[in-house]
């Protein structure tokens, strides 16, 4: 055997090992951001795009019926699945624009394009999870992924399996009604009152779609 070969012969040293690993986690990193970055432009124009639909099922159920869904008689004015409960029965025509069951003789049609939202369904007003709707006439329900009928509020759910937030007359004292999504981080500014003046935008409303709300800055 040719000792000059053998001596000639050089493996990884520790530094250069540590630096390809550096090299692979600074590149996994890169990929792993850009990929997450991706899918959160893909979501927030999906919430867009459902909001904007909500907007013309509001707008066709106003221009039929004389004024959008009205959260006043929900038993909660805080609990935004319940007001969101309100708006998805009220455009899918089995209750009137007060939050009203309507008799078998009364069912509207529907105004809600119901393939184009995912619904869910919380105990608590957090941690939503699938629900399913059965088309049924007057025995229109929702079931869960076992096939259980839900008895709770199911809501239109946003891409990031939160109720959209829906309020009419708003609190705020803003006119027309609030639809917006609370973006990723699932939080944002809630105002209970008639506002003064406007308000100062928190970071927390940096995500939201639309940018606007809930403060109308």
């Amino acid at each position: 055997m040719n000792k000059n070969v053998t001596k000639n012969r050089k493996g990884f040293t520790l530094i250069e090992l540590l630096v390809v690993i550096t090299i692979i986690g600074i590149l996994a990193g890169i990929t792993f951001s850009g990929a997450d970055f991706l899918f959160n432009v893909q979501d927030e124009k999906k919430a867009e795009s459902e909001i904007e639909a909500l907007r013309l099922a509001l707008d066709q159920y106003k221009a039929e019926y004389g004024d959008y869904p009205s959260t006043d008689s929900v038993s909660d004015p805080s609990n935004e699945a319940e007001r969101n409960a309100l708006l998805l029965k009220a455009l899918l025509g089995i209750e009137n624009e007060f939050g009203e069951k309507l008799n078998s003789d009364q069912i509207r049609q529907s105004l809600l394009p119901n393939d184009t939202f995912s619904f869910g369904f919380s105990e608590n007003n957090a941690g939503f999870k699938p629900a399913y709707m059965q088309d049924a006439g007057m025995d229109l329900a929702f079931f869960d992924n076992d096939g259980k009928k839900i008895s709770k509020f199911v809501a239109i759910i946003d891409p990031w399996q939160r109720p959209y937030i829906y309020e009419y007359p708003r609190r705020d004292g803003h006119l027309g009604y609030l639809l917006f999504c609370k973006g990723k981080d699932g939080k944002a500014s809630i105002f209970e009152n008639e506002l003064a003046s406007t308000p100062n935008k928190k970071p927390v409303d940096e995500d939201n779609i639309p940018y606007t709300e809930p403060g109308k800055w």
